[in-house]
């Protein structure tokens, strides 16, 4: 076992556990002890089996109860939660995770996260179908995402941010800017060249074809109001330019 294999840990068993807790218990810190037990709940969460999410969950929850001081690792674990209960259709606890980074990022920073977990609230909202929250969602993704340092570098945060705002607005009859998100999304995914020529498949748009079908059909869904919010204000102005760079 090399030196960090010990808190990457693809398998699990009475004998790991015990070697993973020794070895967290003589680790030095706080700071390392909770980056250390994310870690190695990051792993156990990504497994495809069930005990080993599982002990991933509480893995991560440890994280949270145990190193409430440690925020780094405390507010990304918030986020691999959030994403692991969305993953999963578990609305409620997504929601709940997914809550604590957003206001992290209102009263602090983005920094240690994807800074994309807004977003992914939003996504949860929408998939819900909590429709009394629609206006809310629309909200924290353009405006609040704008004050708050929201960045779109990738070409695949790029397309997933205007597929969901496709979405977004069509659900509140906002047909122009759902159309013209849809028309973005449409266009990014068209794009089947590397972003960096060092890392081949970052930032790749993975569409799948029901994405699309649905886009197309927003696309078409114009409204006769040819001035809308997105078209005349200089956020809206903002949001365009995301997909022109």
């Amino acid at each position: 076992m090399s030196k960090e294999d010990w808190y990457r840990n693809t398998k699990w068993n009475d004998q790991i556990e015990s070697e993973f807790e020794a070895r967290l218990k003589r680790s030095r810190g706080n700071y390392h002890k909770a980056q250390y037990l994310r870690i190695q709940a990051s792993y156990l969460l990504d497994s495809d089996i069930k005990t080993l999410q599982e002990k991933g969950i509480e893995f991560m929850e440890r994280v949270i109860s145990d190193y409430p001081e440690e925020k780094s690792s405390t507010i990304f674990g918030n986020e691999q939660l959030g994403e692991y209960y969305l993953k999963n259709n578990s609305y409620n606890k997504a929601e709940k995770h997914f809550r604590i980074v957003v206001e992290h990022y209102y009263s602090k920073n983005r920094s240690g996260t994807t800074g994309l977990a807004d977003l992914k609230l939003c996504q949860v909202i929408l998939e819900s179908e909590q429709s009394e929250k629609y206006d809310d969602a629309y909200e924290i993704a353009t405006v609040r995402f704008d004050k708050t340092g929201g960045d779109l570098m990738m070409n695949s945060d790029k397309f997933y941010y205007a597929d969901l705002m496709a979405n977004l607005c069509h659900k509140l009859d906002r047909k122009q800017e759902a159309s013209e998100f849809a028309i973005s999304a449409l266009e990014l995914s068209k794009i089947t060249e590397p972003q960096f020529n060092r890392h081949k498949t970052v930032g790749l748009i993975k569409a799948k074809s029901e994405q699309l079908k649905r886009l197309e059909i927003i696309k078409e869904k114009k409204s006769l109001v040819t001035t809308t919010a997105i078209n005349n204000s200089g956020l809206g102005a903002k949001l365009k330019n995301i997909f022109k760079k």
